[in-house]
């Protein structure tokens, strides 16, 4: 005689109601494993709010119930055209839209990395990195000039005159703190390399000679090179530590998940 559980299996394998159950079931499981998640559209009450905090911080004003149900709806109306955009393939290949995501995984990493200093990791950031917030040497001085090397020379026993005697000039009589490549720049390296050996004093030396001609120099003030204090650059110290940590955060995020990828270089 044959068992019970087999004589039932039988029986539902001779039956079409059970085949027809069966069928059901797979066209139903088929259906959504291979549905479209761009025909489906959640609005829900985060979705409400959201966009009701946008519109609020833009109007300064909370929206009425009117006002969010056409915010939703237009909500709606752009998503439809993302996802038709992305249905025809349009993210694909665009630099715009590539930047983008790009910039906001870049902000995801920066946000899991510990990007605040405690004041005693940004002080030993500004020691180690103190060449950055130097200096420049500089140095105030006046100029004349003249048309040979004998007309300067000859001028420097005439005293208070000897402004009388310079040629006129393109170049400022007066140049205030002027480091070492702003002098170069303006006047030549054989003009900054003869100013910087000389010391301040009331009386004109020279003359030295500069790529407009001869001059003669009257040195005012000489600034040596100086690191700017902590606290007066705390702010601009705190910038270049949050920028090389976002940086260094985005290198380790690479890092992580670039063993995940699989890099297949093709040959041209």
């Amino acid at each position: 005689m044959v068992p019970t559980w087999d004589r039932l299996i039988m029986k539902l394998l001779k039956s079409h109601v059970f085949w027809f159950v069966v069928l059901g079931i797979l066209i139903f499981v088929i259906d959504e494993q291979t549905s479209d998640p761009l025909d489906t559209i959640v609005v829900d009450a985060a979705l409400e709010r959201r966009v009701a905090a946008l519109w609020a911080s833009q109007v300064q004003r909370e929206p009425t119930e009117a006002e969010i149900a056409s915010l939703v709806d237009d909500w709606v109306t752009e998503e439809i055209w993302r996802r038709e955009s992305i249905r025809l393939s349009l993210d694909e290949e665009d630099q715009i839209i590539r930047r983008r995501m790009i910039q906001k995984m870049q902000f995801i990493a920066e946000q899991e990395a510990e990007l605040t200093p405690t004041e005693e990791e940004l002080r030993a950031y500004y020691e180690a990195n103190h060449e950055r917030y130097e200096v420049a040497s500089s140095v105030s001085f006046e100029q004349l000039q003249f048309q040979s090397r004998d007309a300067a020379s000859s001028t420097l026993s005439a005293g208070e005159s000897i402004a009388n005697l310079a040629q006129p000039s393109m170049q400022s009589r007066m140049n205030a703190r002027q480091s070492p490549l702003q002098v170069t720049s303006t006047f030549g390296l054989e003009f900054a390399r003869s100013l910087n050996s000389y010391d301040v004093a009331l009386n004109w030396q020279g003359p030295i000679q500069s790529t407009f001609g001869w001059h003669l120099v009257k040195v005012l003030e000489k600034n040596p090179a100086s690191v700017t204090p902590f606290l007066d650059i705390r702010a601009t110290v705190l910038g270049d530590y949050t920028y090389e940590s976002q940086v260094q955060a985005q290198a380790d995020f690479i890092e992580q998940v670039r063993p995940n990828y699989d890099i297949v270089r093709k040959e041209k």
